[in-house]
């Protein structure tokens, strides 16, 4: 796990120095930048593979091609030995050599051949081409932007935007988007002209900018319908195949030359893989679990947690949160060019990454899973939509939009399936005012809906709708929600989060499996279930899907120093959120009546993140 960030210029260049202060967090060990042609390539390094032999920027033995990568190759080893075999030589032992042997074998279709997690930038000396990618799931982000006379990249929005010496406008059609479905969709970002790298995308761009054309070298969608063309008219998968197949997934994620662990929630998933984890031999896993004391609202998660870490042996560190740590790390989150970071769960996750960054560099997660195995609840119940529509209809006005039972009426009440499956994660958190302050002033409410429409209509006609909703969110939520803010946050505490669910061996097998096996009545992920019910307790295999919740309405009108906190921030009188909220409005957010609700405190704590990115942001007034 490293940062990555550079310039391609218009020009060849002799001397370009890079600043990487802004990325030294992803990359605390080592830092270095290399002028190629018309390119010059950033890197700071966390050292995981190769400690002594991996330094970047990284060419290969003849020079011909010079790398900056972030990410981690699982099957490097097994690729190595095909490229030695057809005369290839290495200098190194590290994954990313293996990159530029892949690259200088087979172009950019080698890369479909990586199985990892990367975002990676590579100059070709024989044509002065540079080739921006990213893997398939989008694990590992990239952002770029065009200027007029170069094209810019790095891993996080703050440092592009320090690079490129330039603030943009808002795209309020993202900050929309990001209020009311959590995220932007598509390639957009809450900055115009700066995109997300599409995931199994490599950016080619000609020497001195001649020509920028992207190339699609792996998809998970044909990978979904590969395996199920594969499987048609075969029997469901055994217990034992689908323990086999995660944990192959498993053990290649624990590539690495340095101490490793995992977060362990208490959760299905998160169990999974801790359980997968604890076979590895080497002493007791370390595992981190985060929760609260005292709260009368929510039930912390540390009970399942602490089940789990005695079933299968892990020493297990829990790490408890507070309000104060609420004061003290939204600003780090949300108070920069990167943010919002409007999930409260964003917080709790940079508290256990800090304290799992005193003993590992590495942590494993079960991120992906629902996803790959149909675990939401909602991909159940879309399966009734047609019966139970008109009823949610008829109440969806009595049960608002603040709560689950609200969110789901809204979203099973609509026919359309595009428009439904967005509802599905919708926010219930999203101001009502400030969204319709932002139509007013040009956000388009259509983009998203056009993106998902694009996306379903380019879907096989034999997938059922579950298929296509999984693949939806393995293209749109993931790579724009969870897997972005769960790199931001590990990697502010300088440690690499790696993702075992979401694998190219196992997740589009997953995927393709059909629905009765993954499904019974309203419980998901049936074949993990089944496969791990001999090594895991009764309580986590029967437990229903939660996300994780805090008690954050107590704590914002009880806990003195938070409460001052959002009053000086979102009352003061130059507060950037007073462009598109009044006053009133948002006192009436932080009236004990709206923060005695769960909605009413995750709307305060939204308007609290959003108006500290806009004092970051610095934004020019959009509005009259």
């Amino acid at each position: 796990m490293c940062g990555i960030l550079g310039t391609v210029h218009d020009h060849e260049i002799e001397r370009s120095p890079l600043d990487l202060r802004a990325l030294q967090h992803r990359g605390p060990d080592a830092q270095g930048s290399q002028v190629r042609g018309s390119a010059v390539l950033g890197h700071t390094r966390l050292s995981i593979i190769d400690l002594s032999g991996g330094a970047q920027p990284m060419s290969d033995v003849n020079g011909v091609a010079t790398i900056v990568f972030n990410g981690e190759i699982y099957n490097h080893a097994a690729l190595r030995r095909e490229l030695e075999a057809a005369g290839q030589r290495f200098a190194t032992h590290s994954d990313t050599e293996v990159i530029l042997g892949a690259y200088l074998a087979w172009g950019e279709a080698g890369f479909a051949r990586l199985r990892g997690m990367y975002a990676f930038a590579l100059h070709d000396r024989r044509d002065g081409r540079t080739v921006l990618a990213r893997d398939p799931f989008g694990i590992k982000p990239l952002y770029w932007m065009h200027t007029p006379r170069a094209l810019h990249f790095a891993s996080e929005m703050g440092a592009l935007l320090d690079l490129a010496g330039t603030r943009p406008a808002l795209d309020l059609t993202s900050v929309m988007e990001t209020l009311t479905h959590r995220y932007a969709y598509g390639e957009h970002t809450l900055y115009e002209g700066v995109r997300r790298l599409a995931p199994g995308t490599a950016l080619v761009i000609a020497d001195r900018l001649d020509m920028v054309r992207p190339v699609r070298f792996a998809s998970v969608s044909e990978e979904v319908e590969r395996h199920r063309l594969a499987g048609l008219g075969a029997p469901a998968p055994t217990s034992a195949e689908v323990e086999e197949r995660v944990l192959d997934s498993v053990s290649h994620h624990t590539i690495a030359d340095v101490p490793l662990g995992c977060f362990l929630s208490g959760g299905l998933d998160s169990s999974v893989v801790a359980q997968c984890l604890s076979r590895e031999g080497g002493g007791p896993l370390r595992a981190y679990s985060v929760g609260f004391q005292g709260a009368q609202s929510e039930v912390s998660e540390l009970p399942h947690a602490r089940a789990v870490a005695a079933a299968i042996g892990a020493d297990l560190r829990e790490i408890e949160l507070r309000p104060a740590d609420f004061a003290d790390l939204a600003p780090v989150l949300s108070g920069s060019l990167n943010g919002p970071f409007a999930d409260p769960a964003d917080i709790a996750m940079l508290k256990l990454s800090l304290a799992a960054a005193e003993d590992v560099k590495v942590v494993l997660s079960g991120e992906g899973g629902d996803e790959a195995f149909a675990g939401y609840p909602k991909y159940a119940v879309d399966r009734h939509a047609a019966l139970l529509g008109p009823a949610m209809g008829a109440v969806r006005g009595l049960l608002g939009r603040r709560s689950r039972l609200g969110i789901a009426a809204n979203a099973l009440a609509e026919r359309d399936r595009a428009v439904r499956w967005m509802r599905w994660f919708e926010n219930d958190a999203a101001p009502a005012g400030l969204v319709g302050t932002l139509r007013q002033g040009g956000a388009q409410p259509g983009r998203a809906r056009a993106w998902v429409e694009d996306r379903l209509a380019q879907y096989p006609a034999g997938w059922s709708d579950l298929q296509r909703m999984q693949v939806l969110d393995l293209e749109s939520w993931l790579p724009n929600n969870l897997l972005s803010r769960g790199d931001y946050t590990t990697m502010q505490a300088s440690i690499e989060q790696r993702v075992p669910m979401l694998d190219l061996a196992l997740t589009p097998w997953a995927v393709a499996l059909p629905d009765r096996v993954k499904l019974r009545g309203l419980r998901g992920k049936m074949p993990v279930r089944r496969a791990f019910a001999p090594h895991l307790p009764k309580q986590v295999l029967d437990r229903p899907k939660s996300g994780f919740r805090l008690p954050l309405g107590e704590w914002l009108r009880g806990d003195p120093g938070l409460r001052d906190m959002a009053h000086d921030h979102l009352l003061a009188p130059g507060a950037s959120l007073r462009q598109w909220m009044t006053t009133a409005e948002v006192q009436d957010l932080l009236s004990p009546e709206a923060l005695s609700s769960t909605g009413g405190a995750k709307l305060a704590w939204t308007a609290l993140c959003l108006e500290l990115w806009l004092g970051a942001a610095r934004p020019q007034r959009v509005l009259a």
